[in-house]
C-alpha cells in the first residue's frame, strides 16, 4: 500500500503538476514546464515547452525596410503568450488557477512543431518535468507504459495512460513522430507524454502531443483519440541545442555561457545578412558603376 501512494505522489510531482494551459493569440493548449533554474546574479528563469502551432498566430513575419542595408527584408514580431498554472487540493482535486503569467517565445521551429517559452517571472517553480535523457533511446520501446497529460479542449490538465504502439512515423516530408494509445484530443497539444524509467526510478518526459488521427466521414471529421502522435524527445533535444539552451539539461553549460554563444551566432548571422545585400542600392550603383 505505501508503494502506491508513493507512485501516486510521484505521478502528481513529475507529470500533473509540472502541466501547465497556454492562452495564445487564438489558441488555447498545453505546456510543461522543464526547466527552472538561478543564473549567477540569482535571479530565477523558467521555460516552458509547447507546440509551435499552439503559438503560431503570436508571431508575425512582414517585410520591412532595413536602413542598414538599404532593402526590404523580413521582419519577426513574437506576441507573449499567457501561461496557467494550477492550484491542487489532497494532491488530485484542482481548486483552479493559481497564475498566470507572460511568456516570450525565445525559440521554434514551425517544421517541426515545437516552441520553447521563457516565463516573465522571477521566481521559482517548485515542480518540473524530467527529460529524458539524451542518447538513451534503445531504453524506449513499443509496449512501453506512458501518461499523456495536457488540457484538453481548454480543460484543466487532464491525465490519460497508454502505451507506445508505434515508433518513427514519419509525416510532413520525413519529420519523426512517435505514437501512444493514451488518448489525447485538442488541446492536449503542447502537453506531454510521460514515460517511467526504472533505471532511475521517476517519470520522464519523452515527448509532446501534436497530432491526433482524424477520420473524414460525412459532414465531420471524427478524431481517433487513441492514435495520437507526439513529437520525440530527440527532436526537443535538437530544438534546443540549436538555440543555445543547453542549459536546460546539461549542468556543464550555464545560462551565461548559453547567452555568450546564441549572441556570437546572431552577429555571424547579421554579418552574412550585410555581407549578402552589400549595404544601400546607391552604394551597390555606385559600385557598379566603378566609382
Amino acid at each position: 500500500m505505501q508503494n502506491i501512494l508513493e507512485d501516486i505522489k510521484l505521478k502528481h510531482e513529475q507529470i500533473l503538476w509540472t502541466t501547465v494551459r497556454i492562452k495564445a493569440e487564438k489558441a488555447w493548449g498545453s505546456g510543461t514546464v522543464v526547466y527552472s533554474g538561478q543564473d549567477s546574479k540569482g535571479e530565477w528563469h523558467a521555460y516552458v515547452l509547447t507546440c509551435e502551432h499552439v503559438v503560431h498566430d503570436n508571431i508575425h513575419v512582414e517585410t520591412r525596410f532595413d536602413p542598414r542595408v538599404g532593402y526590404d527584408i523580413k521582419k519577426e514580431t513574437r506576441i507573449p503568450c499567457e501561461v496557467e498554472f494550477f492550484y491542487y487540493d489532497k494532491y488530485s482535486i484542482c481548486q483552479g488557477v493559481s497564475g498566470s503569467t507572460k511568456a516570450d517565445i525565445v525559440a521554434y521551429d514551425v517544421d517541426g512543431d515545437i516552441a520553447l517559452l521563457e516565463l516573465r517571472r522571477n521566481a521559482k517553480i517548485d515542480y518540473v518535468a524530467k527529460l529524458f535523457p539524451k542518447d538513451c533511446y534503445k531504453e524506449i520501446h513499443v509496449f512501453d507504459p506512458v501518461y499523456a497529460c495536457g488540457a484538453a479542449l481548454g480543460h484543466e490538465p487532464v491525465a490519460t495512460s497508454g502505451m507506445i504502439n508505434f515508433m518513427n512515423e514519419l509525416i510532413d516530408e520525413g519529420i519523426e513522430y512517435w505514437m501512444s494509445n493514451a488518448p489525447i484530443i485538442f488541446g492536449n497539444s503542447g502537453g506531454a507524454v510521460f514515460r517511467f524509467s526504472p533505471e532511475r526510478q521517476r517519470y520522464e518526459f519523452i515527448g509532446m502531443p501534436a497530432r491526433v488521427a482524424v477520420n473524414i466521414a460525412g459532414f465531420m471529421p471524427d478524431p481517433i483519440t487513441h492514435l495520437a502522435w507526439f513529437v520525440p524527445i530527440n527532436r526537443i533535444y535538437k530544438l534546443i541545442d540549436d538555440n543555445f539552451y543547453q542549459f536546460i539539461y546539461d549542468n556543464n553549460w550555464t545560462f551565461e555561457k548559453c547567452n555568450e554563444e546564441r549572441d556570437k551566432w546572431k552577429k555571424e548571422r547579421e554579418k552574412l545578412l550585410l555581407a549578402k545585400y552589400g549595404g544601400t542600392p546607391e552604394k551597390e550603383e555606385k559600385r557598379r558603376k566603378g566609382l
